[in-house]
């Protein structure tokens, strides 16, 4: 980018991990202002929520299966657990629920 004279901006959010420690010559990094993220990205404006309400909801469905079948533990979960509810949880977040937050964020063609 440097020897054909190009620039960008690369907007990000204002999450600390985002920092780096030094200053790229090419590339102009703006972070937006706290709590705009919502407004403007699509999978926080309600997405999200509906994969970890899902996401909950199964996980607290395995407890209640744990603590019927006896166990003394019933929020231990394997990874392999927790990446298949997320699955799940995933597939189960509607169309609808992506149009609606797409919708509102009044930003698609």
């Amino acid at each position: 980018m440097g020897r054909q004279n190009r620039h960008i901006l690369l907007s990000v959010d204002n999450f600390a991990g985002h920092g780096i420690a030094y200053n790229p010559r090419n590339i102009l990094i703006e972070f937006f202002k706290p709590n705009l993220t919502a407004y403007i990205q699509p999978l926080d404006a309600g997405i999200i929520c509906c994969f970890k309400a899902l996401y909950r909801k199964a996980f607290c469905i395995h407890a209640i299966d744990l603590n019927d079948a006896g166990e003394s533990n019933i929020y231990k979960i394997n990874l392999l657990e927790a990446m298949t509810m997320a699955k799940a949880a995933w597939k189960d977040v509607t169309k609808e629920t992506i149009v609606n937050c797409w919708n509102h964020m009044q930003i698609q063609l």
